[in-house]
């Protein structure tokens, strides 16, 4: 017997943290880059509230079935 369920909504993100080094910034500041794996969709952040701002920003955007796969097709978050 088939149980109907409901395939879970999933997110992969790929998160890069560094120590800058520049004149850009101030001595040890960290920074980083997250990407959204099934919209292709960048973001630099500077704090841990910026980074987690933008998870919940591609969650909601999921719920909502409005992000975009790379290649333009609309995905379907279930």
């Amino acid at each position: 017997m088939a149980v109907n369920r409901k395939e879970r909504v999933q997110h992969l993100f790929i998160v890069r943290i560094w120590q800058e080094p520049s004149a850009s910034a101030p001595p040890g500041q960290w920074r980083g880059s997250m990407e959204h794996i099934p919209s292709g969709e960048r973001f630099y952040f500077v704090s841990i509230e910026d980074l987690n701002n933008f998870i919940l920003g591609q969650m909601n955007k999921a719920a909502r079935g409005s992000f975009a796969h790379p290649s333009g097709e609309e995905v379907d978050p279930s």
